[in-house]
């Protein structure tokens, strides 16, 4: 049985609805496989370490301690950077010269896109 377009149009718009073209999902199914298989083995060391940082038996509360062990030097693991911006777009660059003001509105612009 041929599909019509009216269902054409009306599955393209259900698909807009329920991923819209700049969700995390539809810049997701723009990875490459090797950035998706990369993707997934990040997942899987980042929720390691995660649950490692939470079982530690330390004076910090849980949702404190991944925090903590970055700060003493046991980072989480880092995603690749072209699969980070392919993701979330480009972190924006505040140099260190610019005030806290300036450097406000920079972060303030980033969170009303």
């Amino acid at each position: 049985m041929p599909v019509s377009d009216r269902d054409r149009n009306r599955l393209a718009a259900l698909i807009a609805i329920v991923k819209p073209a700049n969700s995390l999902a539809a810049r997701f199914e723009t990875l490459t496989d090797e950035q998706r298989d990369y993707y997934w083995y990040w997942h899987q060391r980042y929720g390691d370490w995660l649950r490692r940082c939470l079982v530690l038996d330390d004076d910090n509360e849980p949702d404190a301690r991944p925090y903590a062990r970055m700060l003493e030097h046991d980072t989480s693991p880092r995603l690749r950077r072209d699969i980070d911006e392919a993701l979330f777009g480009k972190a924006p660059r505040i140099p260190t010269a610019m005030s806290d003001v300036e450097a406000a509105q920079i972060w303030f612009g980033e969170a009303q896109k």
